[in-house]
C-alpha cells in the first residue's frame, strides 16, 4: 500500500499523492539527498505490457537525448506490483495555473501569458516530430505526443515541461480502429488507429481554447464518443482575429494543417495581439533596424 513516509524504492520517502489516473499515481517523493522526485507508480494488474513497454522505451530514449521542455526521467524501478519511474519533481501543471488565474481574477489564463507557455511545448513537440529513435519508430518520419493537453503539460519555475509519453507513437503508426488520446484534444485520425505530422499540433490548438477561451467555445457531446466530422470547438464562438490560425490547426486533415506546432504558434501569436501592439511591435521592429 501506498503511503506517506513509506519506501517502495530504497532510498525514496513518500510524502504525498499528487494524483491518480486511469493507470496509475504519482507521489512525491525525497530522494536519499533530501532532492524532491516525482514518483509515477503504474499498476501493472491494470495496464497492458504493450502500454507499458512503450512508455518507459520512450522516456529512457528522451532522457538520453534531453530537452529542456520535456520532463527529466531518473530512472526505473520495478516491484511485484507497480512499474516506478523517477522524474523531476514539477510544480503544478496548466490545468491547475488555468483554475489559480479563475480563483484570483474570475478569468480564464490571458493570452499572453497561455502563448508564452505553449510555445515552450511547441518546442518539445517538433523536437519529437523530428526524431528517429531506432528502437521506437523505425521508418517513421518522427514521433507524435498523442495526448497533450493542460494536465500533461507541467510547470516547474518558469519552465513548462512536456510529460506523460506512455501513449507516444510514430507517424506511422496505425492500429486499425484502435484509439489513444483524450477527447477533446484528440486529433480526428487517433480515432480511426492513426498517429501523424500535425496530431499534436491538433491537440495544442485545443489547448490554448481550453485556456485562454474556456468552455464555452466547446461543443457539447457525449465523453467518448466519437467526434463529427468537425472539431470540437465551436468556430463561431472564436475569436475574429484569431480565426483563421485556429481553424487550420484544427483542420480534419492533417497536411492542411501548419507545418510545425512552432509555424502555429508564432501565427497564432500574431493573431492575438491586438492593432496597439501590433503598432508597437512593427515600431520596435523598425527602430532596431533604422536605429532611434
Amino acid at each position: 500500500m501506498l503511503e506517506a513516509g513509506s519506501q517502495p524504492i530504497s532510498g525514496h520517502t513518500l510524502r504525498r499523492r499528487l494524483g491518480a489516473g486511469a493507470f496509475g499515481e504519482v507521489w512525491e517523493a525525497l530522494d536519499g539527498d533530501g532532492n524532491a522526485r516525482a514518483l509515477k507508480f503504474i499498476d501493472c494488474r491494470a495496464v497492458s505490457r504493450t502500454l507499458i513497454s512503450s512508455e518507459v522505451r520512450v522516456f529512457r530514449a528522451l532522457s538520453e537525448l534531453r530537452h529542456p521542455h520535456i520532463i527529466r526521467l531518473y530512472g526505473v524501478h520495478a516491484s511485484s506490483r507497480y512499474l516506478i519511474l523517477s522524474m523531476e519533481r514539477a510544480e503544478g501543471n496548466l490545468a491547475d495555473l488555468r483554475q489559480a488565474y479563475r480563483e484570483e481574477t474570475s478569468g480564464n489564463i490571458p493570452a499572453d501569458h497561455a502563448l508564452e507557455l505553449l510555445d515552450q511545448a511547441a518546442s518539445a513537440l517538433d523536437f519529437l516530430a523530428e526524431l528517429n529513435l531506432p528502437a521506437i519508430n523505425t521508418g517513421a518520419r518522427g514521433l507524435q505526443h498523442c495526448d497533450v493537453k493542460p494536465s500533461n503539460l507541467l510547470l516547474l519555475g518558469d519552465q513548462l515541461k512536456v510529460a506523460d509519453f506512455g501513449l507516444c507513437a510514430g507517424t506511422s503508426w496505425h492500429a486499425g480502429t484502435g484509439f489513444r488520446g483524450t477527447p477533446p484534444f484528440s486529433a480526428p485520425e487517433l480515432y480511426h488507429g492513426n498517429a501523424t505530422l500535425g496530431t499534436d499540433q491538433y491537440a495544442l490548438a485545443v489547448t490554448f481554447c481550453d485556456l485562454v477561451i474556456g468552455e464555452r467555445v466547446f461543443w457539447k457531446h457525449d465523453p467518448g464518443t466519437t467526434p463529427s466530422s468537425g472539431p470540437p470547438i465551436d468556430l463561431t464562438k472564436l475569436r475574429e482575429s484569431e480565426l483563421s490560425v485556429l481553424t487550420r490547426a484544427l483542420h480534419p486533415h492533417p497536411s492542411a494543417r501548419w507545418p510545425s506546432c512552432r509555424a502555429f504558434l508564432a501565427a497564432l501569436r500574431a493573431a492575438a495581439l491586438t492593432p496597439r501592439e501590433k503598432r508597437e511591435r512593427l515600431k520596435s521592429l523598425s527602430l532596431a533596424r533604422f536605429g532611434s
